[in-house]
This record gives structure tokens, C-alpha cells and sequence, in this order.
């Protein structure tokens, strides 16, 4: 994700735009250096693109030198569902996208355990530096947005404003499709955990019973403003632990030798078999949001820590836990363990823990769904929330929809997640870098000279310094080029590509 070099001119460039501060890539860049002092670190200069003013560069680190600009971007943060957040909230919102669905089938599927075992350590790594991407791609656009990352990638520059709003409306409607849906099928799987467990024989119908009710509890938390709620993160903290019951009573059940069937997997679709649950299961969508947050956190007037650093190593960590957590599960359904039927309190202590573990998830995902659209004149009638009220009625009724049209609305769900969280990132990142002009280092003809340089000495051609890092630069960054090349044509290639051969395959019955 690093810039491109170039070699020296061979006829002195303009001058840097005015209005378009340099600044140094190098890594004893002198910033804080009078621009009348000679330093050879810093003929290294930035050249940003100046030819629109919306490319100008957006400061996620709250370090510009504009403070009007650094305010602004500091309350549009703090107005955001995902305000500035703490270290110990964002890991937790970083670690609970893995430990829900998609690890709870992970002991269903039949694939030999040395295939699964390869398959969870894969994704998991697949999934780190696909966050890895998304982090880096932040970082070079300087802008903690999806939606605007992807402006920038495919509309970036004048003249593309229809573009522009077109892919607004597309990038809205994928976000809050894949949302909805999600949070419709973690729904509908809780329902279907808890029906067992209820008397046969009752005067309304078992399945809306179950749905409205675990809706209700669901509202209560969901009309919270934003994620930093304090009952959002507790209920969120309480479906991880909710996990954590549920994973100890099927280690308890498998040690017993005792046969348990999840029971929530009984409404998914045809694509919901063998290794595309383990990478459903690390299918995460909310890296750049929840970046933006940690970033965030820094209050004006307070001293910075390095909290790129700090984002990487919690994402580091939140996937290394998860695969830990779900690597037993790979173990629980041996062939070699005599099994029996569960007596009815496991069934219900498993039922009960997976069905928490998944409501309790599900307010923190519609939480940063985009808004439904709601005209001005109605909004202006009422304070009721209806774009949330629209939002938790479409999920309850796409969780309620038959079990056919559930199913192809399940593997819908799985398609769009693998999409965005394999496939996007390494797609953008290949636009970015390979078909828009990517920021330049340069080493300029000349640099300013101290009264006591001479002409000779302040030619940077001549200053052989420069020059050698300048070679050595380029080494570096030509390396680390090549290693990020490679990653993401795999992650785009033969992750992505094949991925959806097999789902077209699948879903036409060719295997």
C-alpha cells in the first residue's frame, strides 16, 4: 500500500502547488524544519495531486494543521453510530462478528477435520489481512469511510458527480441490504434454536411467538443513538459470553458422547455447506468504522499515542482468540465417540445459549445500518425514529418469510459477505494502485540552500545522501509492492473467483 517512486527529472518540475502542503515520507523526515534550513531527508517530498480541490487529503489522525477542519471532522465522528471508542470497546466489537453463526455450524460440517482445521487457519489469515487492506487503504486515501473509499476509487476527480451519487446510493443499499439481511437470519436462527423446546400444542402459532418476542427484547437495545451506548456494549459483551456457555455445553456434550444437531441451521439454503461456513464465519464488515472510532479517541489537547499500531494489534489478537475459540468445535462431532441423544437440559442449555448469544448480537449490526429513507415532510411531523422502526419491521419480516424463500435469502446473505469482506478490499486496492496515479516521491532538481552551501551542494542530483536513500527506498518499497501484489491477486483470484465458481456451481447443481 505503499506510493510509487520515480527517478530524479531530467528538467526541474513546477513547484508545488501553494495550497497543497508537502510533507515527507522519509523516515527521519524533518517536518517541524524550517523550509530555509538544507536537509537531505528532506528533498524527499510528497507530491499530492492538485488538480481538484475534493482530493484534498483527509486527516483520519485529527493531526491537521487546520483546526477548523480537525473540529469538523471531530463532530461528524462524534454524530456517527460509531463514535470515537475505547480500546477494550473497539476489540470488542472487532472480536464479535466471528463468534455467532457461522462458528456455531462449524461443528456440523462434515468435511474431514484436517480440511476444516486447514480451512479455519486459512480464512482466519485471509480475514486478518483482508482487514489488513482495509486499514492500509485508510490510511493511503485518508479517509476512515467505506463510501468514500469507493468514491474515491471509481469517481474520483471532476466531472464524475452523477457517478459519484450512483455509487452512493449503491454502496447505502449494499450496506443496509447485507445488514438486514444478517441480522434477519440471526433472528430466524434463534427462533428456530428455541421451537424445540416448546409444547406442541398452543393456541397462536409457535414460530411468531418466538420472532416478537425476541424482537421486543431486540428494540430495547437497538433505538440506543449509537454503539457507545452503555446497554449496546453490555449486551454485546453478554453475547460473547452467551458464546462462551454455549461452546463449554457442547465440549461438555461431546464429552459425554452425547449427538447434538444445530437446530438453527434448518432454514439456510443450499450454500450453507462444508468449508463455506468457516469462511462465513470470519466474515466481518466493520474494520474502517470501528478504525475511525479508535482513531477518534484522541481528544484535542491530550498527548497521541500510536493507535495505528493499536488497531492492528487488537485486530491481530480479536482473530487469534476467535480461531482459538473455534478450533475445538472442529473435534465435537469425531466419528470415533459413541454417541446417544442429549438429555433434554443439555438441549436446553445449548438452545437457550446459542439463541442469547445470537439476539444479543443483532442490535449492534442494525445499529450502523444506513438509515431507510424517510420523506423531509414526514420527518418533520414527528420525532418517532421510523427509519429504525422500518428497519427492525423489515428484519422481522424477512426472518418470518417461508422456509424456500428464507433459504435463497440465506445464501444472498453468504454471497454479500464473502464479497465484502474477501473480495472488495483486494479489488479497490488493484484499482487504487494499478489505475489511478498513485502519490509520487521524488527527488526535486534542487533544494534550498543554507548561506552556507554552496550551489554544487544544494543540487539534489548531486547529493549522493539522497541518492543512496533514494535506492534504498525504492528497494523497500519495490519489496513490499511485490508481497502486497501477490496477496491481494490471491485474495481477488483464486479466494474470490473460486468461491463464486463453486456458489454458481452449487446453486446450478453441478456438485
Amino acid at each position: 500500500m505503499q506510493s510509487r517512486t520515480s527517478s530524479p527529472p531530467a528538467s526541474p518540475p513546477p513547484p508545488p502547488h501553494p495550497a497543497s502542503p508537502t510533507r515527507s515520507r522519509s523516515g527521519s523526515s524533518g517536518s517541524g524544519r524550517s523550509s530555509e534550513d538544507y536537509d537531505s531527508s528532506a528533498a524527499l517530498i510528497l507530491v499530492p495531486d492538485s488538480g481538484d480541490p475534493s482530493d484534498r487529503p483527509f486527516d483520519i489522525d485529527l493531526s491537521s494543521e487546520d483546526e477548523d477542519d480537525e473540529d469538523a471532522q471531530h463532530a461528524r465522528l462524534l454524530a456517527s453510530p460509531v463514535p470515537p471508542l475505547s480500546s477494550p470497546t473497539v476489540f470488542l466489537y472487532l472480536v464479535a462478528p466471528f463468534l455467532k453463526l457461522g462458528a456455531m455450524l462449524v461443528a456440523d460440517v462434515q468435511t474431514r477435520k484436517e480440511v476444516v482445521l486447514i480451512a479455519v487457519v486459512g480464512f482466519a489469515g485471509l480475514s486478518a489481512f483482508a482487514r489488513q487492506i482495509w486499514y492500509m487503504l485508510a490510511r493511503y486515501i485518508r479517509c476512515a469511510d467505506l463510501e468514500e473509499i469507493v468514491l474515491e476509487s471509481f469517481a474520483g476527480g471532476r466531472g464524475h458527480e452523477k457517478r459519484r451519487r450512483w455509487l452512493r446510493y449503491v454502496v447505502r443499499g449494499s450496506v443496509g441490504l447485507l445488514r438486514i439481511l444478517l441480522a434477519a437470519v440471526y433472528l430466524r436462527a434463534s427462533t428456530d434454536v428455541l421451537l424445540p423446546l416448546l409444547p406442541a400444542k398452543l393456541l397462536l402459532p409457535t414460530n411468531f411467538m418466538v420472532t416478537f418476542a425476541l424482537a421486543l427484547i431486540m428494540a430495547v437495545f437497538f433505538f440506543s443513538p449509537s454503539l457507545a451506548t452503555g446497554r449496546v456494549i453490555y449486551a454485546t459483551w453478554l453475547s460473547i459470553v452467551a458464546f462462551i456457555a454455549w461452546l463449554s455445553t457442547m465440549a461438555y456434550a461431546h464429552a459425554k458422547g452425547m449427538l447434538t444437531f444445530q437446530a438453527s441451521s434448518t432454514s439456510l439454503g443450499t450454500l450453507w455447506d462444508g468449508l463455506p461456513i468457516v469462511a462465513f464465519a470470519f466474515t466481518t464488515g466493520s474494520t474502517i468504522p470501528l478504525y475511525a472510532a479508535l482513531k477518534g479517541a484522541v481528544q484535542p489537547g491530550l498527548p497521541k499515542q500510536k493507535r495505528s499500531k493499536s488497531f492492528k494489534l487488537l485486530s491481530l489478537i480479536s482473530i487469534a482468540l476467535s480461531a482459538l475459540l473455534i478450533l475445538p468445535l472442529i473435534f465435537f462431532r469425531s466419528p470415533e465417540t459413541p454417541q446417544q441423544s442429549p438429555t433434554f437440559t443439555v438441549r436446553a442449555m445449548t438452545a437457550i445459549f446459542s439463541a442469547t448469544a445470537l439476539s444479543l448480537a443483532i442490535p449492534s449490526i442494525l445499529i450502523t445500518s444506513p438509515a431507510l429513507p424517510v420523506s423531509f415532510a414526514v420527518r418533520r411531523l414527528t420525532s418517532f425514529p421510523l427509519s429504525k422502526t422500518l428497519v427492525i419491521v423489515a428484519t422481522v419480516l424477512l426472518s418470518l418469510c417461508p422456509q424456500p424463500i428464507f433459504g435463497i435469502l440465506s445464501d444472498v446473505l453468504l454471497v454479500l459477505a464473502f464479497l465484502s469482506t474477501y473480495m472488495l478490499p483486494a479489488f479497490i486496492h488493484i484499482t487504487l494502485h494499478h489505475f489511478r496515479r498513485p502519490l509520487s516521491i521524488i527527488i526535486p532538481p534542487s533544494t534550498p540552500a543554507t548561506p552556507r552551501a554552496t550551489a554544487s551542494e544544494s543540487d539534489s542530483r548531486y547529493d549522493e545522501l539522497l541518492q543512496r536513500k533514494e535506492r534504498t527506498l525504492q528497494r523497500r518499497r519495490l519489496g513490499r509492492r511485490i508481497v502486497w501484489d501477490v496477496g491481494v491477486w490471491t485474495l481477488l483470484v483464486p479466494v474470490g473467483g473460486g468461491g463464486l465458481v463453486w456458489a454458481v456451481g452449487r446453486i446450478a447443481g453441478k456438485w
